[in-house]
């Protein structure tokens, strides 16, 4: 293998950020792009805040779907390297072919590298020697070629991996000494009403439609999910209901059907005994289901799998047996 001074050789020759309302005031608290009011947030925001000024090296972790990518960029924007350029990049792509481009168009500015639990041993190696060496050379020799900082994230505790040998144990002890934990949306249920009316406002001031929060039952509805994506599905679900919605007011049924990604035991028995069941509605809505089941919930998929139009589908989707 070639050394890393051979490697590197050939390698390399946003909004303002203001923090919302104070804890206490009955508006959600926010930090650029980041809402929440739970106990867990105000805590994460308040160390945001504190280390944003002095970070260099620092590792975001949490389960897919919390927000790594804008916890980093929020960092960003209230750090040393503000005015400079943020760029996102997989770390075994940087490591493999990506490092002359990022090097070059994140000058004096952040790098995030993701995804820091694919890389190969062939890989960690050289991403230990590309971090002494960028260490020694971004604090003496030109500084405002390299990144100023360098961000990784993960939905795998890089210290758990470092620990299950799966991650060197020196690679993990040079990002970790700063990490930022991201909770699972189930952990702050508080903030399912705040991020809904977020995103619900967001939608309608980007394609300009009068909308309002959510109508009588939705909130209740969004209560009732478990999230196990997380805040990027509750975007995503909350996207599509504004897209939906033709009034002010999200409502129940524009709400697309929240699918959990496994049944307890008796919904599976049920599924089971009901295969036998006669009645023509409830077979109708079983196969409804399922089909919604292979469409991830997306009602426009779903109707043209089904050969019904959109409206037809809605008004099924309307019963008691689906709306539940």
């Amino acid at each position: 293998m070639a050394s890393f001074t051979e490697w590197i050789g050939n390698t390399v020759a946003e909004e303002s950020i203001a923090a919302g309302p104070r804890p206490g005031s009955g508006e959600p608290l926010r930090l650029g792009d980041m809402v929440g009011r739970s106990l867990i947030m105000q805590r994460l925001f308040a160390r945001l805040r504190q280390a944003a000024p002095h970070l260099r090296i620092v590792t975001i972790e949490g389960e897919a779907g919390t927000g790594k990518a804008l916890t980093a960029r929020t960092l960003h924007s209230l750090g040393p390297a503000s005015g400079s350029a943020f760029a996102v990049c997989s770390a075994s792509r940087f490591i493999s072919s990506e490092t002359q481009l990022l090097l070059e168009e994140v000058r004096g500015g952040t790098l995030l590298l993701t995804r820091l639990s694919e890389l190969s041993p062939d890989q960690q190696s050289r991403f230990v020697d590309f971090l002494e060496w960028w260490e020694h050379r971004s604090g003496r020799d030109s500084p405002g070629f390299f990144p100023r900082q360098l961000f990784v994230s993960s939905c795998r505790p890089l210290r758990q991996l470092s620990v299950s040998g799966e991650l060197r144990a020196d690679l993990s002890y040079r990002l970790t000494a700063i990490r930022f934990e991201l909770p699972p949306l189930r952990e702050r249920r508080d903030d399912i009403a705040h991020l809904a009316d977020w995103f619900v406002a967001r939608h309608g001031i980007a394609h300009g439609k009068p909308l309002r929060g959510l109508g009588p039952g939705s909130l209740a509805r969004l209560l009732s999910h478990s999230w196990p994506g997380n805040v990027r599905e509750l975007e995503t679900v909350l996207t599509n209901a504004a897209m939906e919605c033709p009034g002010q007011w999200i409502r129940p049924i524009d709400i697309p059907p929240l699918l959990n990604n496994a049944q307890s035991p008796a919904q599976m028995t049920s599924d089971v005994d009901s295969e036998d069941d006669p009645n023509l509605d409830r077979m109708i809505l079983r196969h409804i289901r399922q089909v919604l089941l292979k469409t991830d919930g997306n009602k426009l998929r779903a109707a043209q799998l089904l050969g019904i139009s959109r409206s037809t589908l809605y008004r099924l989707l309307d019963s008691d047996s689906l709306a539940s």
